[in-house]
């Protein structure tokens, strides 16, 4: 039924465009990310840097700190080097790498402010130039303060979606269906999830994009795992559509998830997408157990979300 004229009415219009590409594309990364590259602007327009800030690995954020500060200290350091030790207290006659090396400890002393060591500004000329050091110190860190405030502050679900998308027998038909679960320890409520099938119509040589019916949209929390289900009936877009049919048309399932963060009182958003290589037919998954402690508290291993058989 894919293409199907009948099924015109339901198509969506997500904001991927209806364009059929030639090559295959993913419109959504296994992270969540949009994958969509936006060039054409000049210089530094073309990068969000605080997007980037906030959202980059904190192994990212740490390089990026440091090398700054040891840039900065090194610039400074030659700044003074150039102006000449005599400008200096505590430093020596000695002349080379050692004396760099302090200037450059002298740089970091005027950048945090902390106060000076063995060496001090010995003249108005130095003394100016770490005054306005101390001013790109405060503004450095205050802006480096606010990025890692951002990070710890901004509201955030980690939701954890099944390797698969499996296609298992459902109520005397059959149904497809993935799982999610909360992988942090904070609660999610009135969660609400919608499916969209994005697929390329060579009869109309556009991308069409319909919503899929689940059997469940919305739950009050999501405390222990999720199985969202589409039903397979003659009214789905994939009735009688064979896996191979759905690779074809270069198939893709987009998740989008809404919740409420229990923690910050606030909506938050989750995405996911599945290719059509990675939908398992014949295959039923298996239950993720469940223990109770002696005090009835009930704990479930999220590894077992990715388990399944095969059902021939």
């Amino acid at each position: 039924m894919l293409g199907d004229k009948k099924n015109k009415e339901k198509s969506l219009e997500l904001g991927f465009g209806t364009k059929n590409y030639q090559k295959t594309v993913r419109f959504l990364n296994k992270d969540g990310s949009v994958n969509i590259k936006r060039k054409g602007l000049k210089g530094f327009d073309n990068i969000d840097r605080y997007h980037w800030l906030i959202t980059t690995s904190w192994t990212n954020l740490l390089a990026v700190i440091l090398i700054s500060y040891a840039v900065v200290n090194t610039i400074f350091a030659a700044i003074y080097y150039q102006m000449g030790y005599q400008n200096f207290g505590g430093i020596a006659g000695y002349d080379g790498p050692e004396r760099f090396l302090d200037l450059f400890f002298f740089s970091a002393q005027t950048l945090t402010t902390v106060g000076y060591g063995h060496v001090y500004p010995n003249s108005t000329n130095v003394s100016t130039v770490a005054a306005i050091e101390s001013l790109f110190g405060l503004m450095g860190f205050a802006l480096a303060t606010g990025v890692l405030y951002g990070r710890f502050s901004r509201p955030k679900v980690a939701l954890l979606y099944s390797d698969k998308v499996l296609i298992s027998p459902y109520q005397g038909i059959t149904g497809l269906m993935f799982r999610v679960a909360n992988t942090k320890q904070n609660e999610l409520i009135e969660v609400e999830a919608s499916v969209v099938l994005s697929y390329s119509d060579p009869e109309t040589n556009k991308r069409e994009f319909e919503s899929l019916s689940l059997e469940i949209n919305k739950i009050n929390f999501l405390t222990l795992s999720w199985t969202i289900v589409h039903p397979i009936d003659e009214k789905s877009p994939i009735y009688k559509v064979s896996t191979e049919e759905l690779l074809k048309r270069d198939a893709e399932l987009i998740i989008l998830i809404k919740a409420i963060n229990d923690t910050y009182s606030q909506t938050v958003y989750s995405r996911m997408s599945y290719k059509a290589h990675e939908f398992e037919e014949n295959a039923k998954f298996v239950p993720i157990k469940q223990e109770v402690s002696g005090e009835g508290k009930i704990s479930i291993n999220l590894t077992d979300i990715h388990r399944y058989n095969k059902t021939f």
